[in-house]
């Protein structure tokens, strides 16, 4: 779905459509994935087993990495891009359709009548709504306990660096992801953008310096010609997970009250996706995929 939305809207967000590289270290590692490839290749999804040289020649921003590498999947149907950048111009379509957007403004409460919520209480004033859906990622909880249920969604933090890409023809083609220490990294222009870690249980996403060294190195290491390493954009956020890494998407013991939220690390993949759902569902329209997991009554709201 949300290919379908960018072609639709032509926005422009560094948008790779030319698919990612997952590369390993080991031997090992590779044969392992290999195996367990097989499940999605079984699922219709396209992927290519690529040894060492064959990585470099698909993609040459990775060639000072090349003793580094045991052998790589590559799927040629994944895309990279700037989820911000997207975000941005999504709303900006939204409001431009009549959508009002309310920055900074905080929800303390509901008015609720019998079975529905009538209003949200907010520190802008009262909302009325014939609809609300709760789509607040890690704070989603918090939200819900006011409500008379709570939600399994916990904060994962992750941290992401951007540096400027001087040579931006050495960057990578393709975006990807180092499997065996777990860091992603993203060419986006003339800029490099790398994510790793997880911190599990904290609302902070308070950061210094020293919590991306040993990404910035690692990505250094792969790449040491391609950006400007010493001049980094620093980032954290907070990704709500579930304890099955599926979302919740569906209704709640209020007749008016919806969620859409718990996505964890893969909230933009599946944006696009999980609004048509909740809308087919609003609809009384059947989805287009199976629930499984992913309804809120399996999570027994108390």
């Amino acid at each position: 779905r949300l290919h379908t939305v960018a072609q639709e809207t032509g926005f422009h967000y560094d948008r790779n459509t030319g698919g990612l590289i997952y590369f390993y270290r080991s031997s090992q590692s590779f044969e392992a994935a290999a195996i367990k490839s097989e499940i999605l290749s079984s699922a219709g999804i396209k992927i290519e087993a690529l040894d060492r040289d064959q990585v470099i020649a698909r993609d040459p921003g990775l060639a000072d990495a090349r003793d580094e590498i045991a052998g790589a999947l590559f799927v040629p149907t994944d895309e990279s891009g700037d989820a911000r950048a997207f975000t941005d111009a999504l709303a900006t379509r939204c409001t431009e359709r009549g959508a009002a957007i309310h920055m900074q403004t905080e929800i303390t409460g509901f008015s609720k009548t019998q079975d529905r919520i009538s209003a949200a209480t907010t520190s802008r004033g009262e909302i009325e709504g014939d609809l609300f859906v709760v789509a607040l990622g890690v704070f989603s909880p918090i939200l819900s306990r006011q409500l008379g249920f709570s939600l399994p969604i916990y904060p994962v933090k992750g941290y992401s660096v951007t540096v400027p890409a001087d040579n931006a023809h050495l960057l990578p083609r393709y975006g990807g992801v180092d499997e065996d220490n777990l860091l992603a990294y993203c060419p986006m222009g003339n800029r490099l953008r790398i994510t790793a870690t997880a911190e599990i249980g904290s609302y902070s996403t308070r950061h210094k310096p020293s919590d991306f060294r040993v990404m910035l190195g690692k990505t250094r290491d792969l790449m040491p010609r391609a950006a400007n390493f010493d001049k980094p954009d620093y980032w954290a956020g907070l990704r709500p997970m579930t304890p099955t890494g599926l979302p919740l998407i569906g209704g709640t013991r209020w007749s008016n009250l919806w969620l859409n939220t718990g996505h964890g690390h893969m909230g933009w993949t599946m944006s696009c996706g999980s609004a048509r759902i909740l809308a087919d569902l609003i609809a009384g329209q059947p989805p287009e995929i199976p629930l499984d997991g992913m309804d809120p009554a399996s999570t027994r709201q108390h």
